[in-house]
C-alpha cells in the first residue's frame, strides 16, 4: 500500500511528501490552507515571531489546538473563504496530524516553522560560510534586515526572528525554550553593554564568529 501510494503521490521521487504532493490528496479547503501558506511565505523570521505571539495568546510557547483554529480562521478570512465551526475544527486536526511532529497536540516553533514558511533565511547564504568574506555592506544588510524599526538595535520581535534564523543553522527541532536558552547564551556572550539588545558591532562579532565556525565544521 505505501509503494503505490508513493508511486501515485510522489512526483519527484524523493520518498517524501512534500506540500505540493500533498495538496492533491487532501479535500478543497486543506488543500487551500498548505498551498495558501506555500505560496504566500511571510517576509522574515521577524514578520513570523509577530504572528507567533500575535496567537500564541496565552504565552505558552506552543499554538495550541484552540490557538491554530484561531490562526486557520484568520487565513481563511482573509481569502474570503467562510467555512462552519465543524468544518474549522476538522482543518484544525489536520493540520495538527501533519504539522504536530512529537504526536504532542500542539505546534511548537519548529513545527509552526514549517506550517507558516520564510522566504528566506538570509542567513543560509554561502557569504556567511567565510568570515573573511564578509564585509561591512554584508553586515549593514542583515542588521537592516532585523532592525524593522530603524531604531538602531535588534530587539523584541526583531531579536526573536534573528534567534529564530541563528538557532536554525545548528538545529532543525526546536521550541520556546530552546529558543530562551539560545537567547541567555548569545547575550551573555555578545550583549557587551548589557542592555538586552543587539547593536550593530555586536551583530559583527556573532556573524563573524558563527562564520568561522560554519567553516571549521565545513557546514
Amino acid at each position: 500500500m505505501k509503494r503505490d501510494f508513493m508511486d501515485a503521490f510522489d512526483e519527484n521521487y524523493d520518498g517524501k511528501i512534500e506540500i505540493g504532493e500533498l495538496s492533491q490528496i487532501l479535500p478543497t479547503e486543506e488543500n487551500f490552507l498548505l498551498l495558501f501558506r506555500r505560496n504566500n511565505p511571510v517576509d522574515s523570521s521577524v514578520e513570523f515571531m509577530r504572528i507567533w505571539r500575535q496567537f500564541d495568546k496565552d504565552h505558552s510557547g506552543y499554538i495550541e489546538a484552540d490557538e491554530l483554529r484561531d490562526f486557520l480562521k484568520h487565513i481563511l478570512d482573509c481569502a474570503d473563504r467562510c467555512v462552519s465551526e465543524d468544518k474549522l475544527l476538522e482543518y484544525t486536526s489536520t493540520m495538527l496530524q501533519l504539522f504536530d511532529q512529537n504526536r504532542d497536540g500542539k505546534l511548537q516553533l519548529s513545527e509552526m516553522a514549517k506550517l507558516l514558511p520564510v522566504k528566506e533565511n538570509y542567513l543560509c547564504r554561502p557569504i556567511f560560510k567565510n568570515a573573511n568574506r564578509i564585509n561591512s555592506n554584508d553586515i549593514d544588510r542583515v542588521f537592516n534586515l532585523y532592525d524593522r524599526d530603524k531604531n538602531g538595535c535588534i530587539e523584541n520581535e526583531e531579536l526573536q526572528g534573528f534567534l529564530k534564523d541563528l538557532l536554525e543553522l545548528a538545529q532543525e527541532d526546536y521550541d520556546a525554550q530552546d529558543m530562551l536558552f539560545f537567547k541567555k547564551v548569545i547575550l551573555d556572550q555578545w550583549d557587551v553593554n548589557h542592555d538586552g539588545k543587539i547593536s550593530k558591532d555586536e551583530l559583527k562579532m556573532i556573524l563573524l564568529q558563527q562564520s568561522r565556525l560554519a567553516s571549521q565544521m565545513g557546514l
